[in-house]
């Protein structure tokens, strides 16, 4: 049987490569993997913080944690950089004039939109 501090190593161990995977996934731009990296980043932090408050459960060291946070620091940088690019293009989507269809007739065969791109 694995005690608490081998499961609660084995655990950020998983974490450090879900980390990993989260980066090499952000720099290839799949959202659908994106998504899915995440959430399991996010239930494996659960395990951990279920894990670690379990009795007799000793603290990893301050270097394991260090290395960790560095890396999914690194992971949020990549994440506001790619934000910093999306939100530039959709303002420069929303400074275009929408595409206006029109029909043989000259009419217009769709009014224009009632909410132009990326209003609520």
């Amino acid at each position: 049987m694995a005690t608490p501090m081998n499961k609660l190593a084995a655990l950020l161990d998983e974490l450090k490569e879900v980390i990993e995977e989260e980066r090499r996934i952000l720099l290839s731009g799949s959202p659908e993997r994106i998504t899915a990296v995440v959430a399991r980043k996010l239930a494996l932090a659960e395990r951990i913080e279920t894990e670690g408050a379990e009795p007799g459960a000793v603290a990893p060291s301050i270097d394991v944690l260090t290395s960790i946070a560095r890396s999914n620091r690194q992971n949020s940088v990549i994440c506001a950089a790619m934000l910093r690019h999306l939100t530039r293009a959709i303002d420069q989507l929303r400074q275009h004039e929408l595409h206006r269809s029109y029909g043989p007739d000259g009419a217009e065969r769709s009014a224009p939109a009632q909410h132009p791109l990326g209003a609520a």
